[in-house]
């Protein structure tokens, strides 16, 4: 992990970069559980996603209903992400690093590995927890010769 102009409040360690990196843990098990109800939880309500060559996903339930057509296509799974960098401003905060994915297509084949860049936007809600508010990432299908 590099932490890059330490603010108060984004130092490593703080409270509220243990609570975003919590949360970061909480929903990839809910993504590995295909948790949509866990899943939405943990979005705002103006929650905006913008996936590489897609129109954006604007709001919580427009979240559900990606994940309730997504998740079916596939028997499992997996995505992993290591934060590169975690900052606070007040009741912002944003963080951003690699993603991968691993998806087993239910009806047969390959297991599909998907990598890139992510970031996401996070908002502080009255009650001090944190909720992704904003994500883009470029994540791609990895070429075949890599795998």
């Amino acid at each position: 992990m590099s932490i890059e102009t330490p603010r108060p409040g984004a130092l490593p360690g703080t409270d509220d970069e243990q609570a975003i990196r919590k949360l970061t843990d909480d929903w990839l098990a809910a993504v590995r559980a295909k948790d949509i109800p866990r899943l939405v939880g943990m979005v705002t309500d103006d929650a905006v996603f913008l996936p590489p060559g897609l129109p954006p996903i604007r709001g919580r339930q427009a979240v559900e209903t990606m994940y309730q057509s997504f998740f079916p296509q596939f028997s499992s799974v997996e995505q992993t992400v290591s934060m590169e960098e975690v900052q606070v401003a007040g009741d912002w905060a944003f963080a951003w690093g690699t993603e991968q994915f691993t998806l087993v297509p239910r009806a047969g084949g390959a297991p599909i590995e998907i990598e890139g860049q992510g970031m996401s936007i996070l908002k502080r809600q009255p009650d001090g927890s944190w909720k992704f508010a904003r994500g883009i990432n470029n994540t791609l299908p990895k070429p075949a010769a890599s795998r």
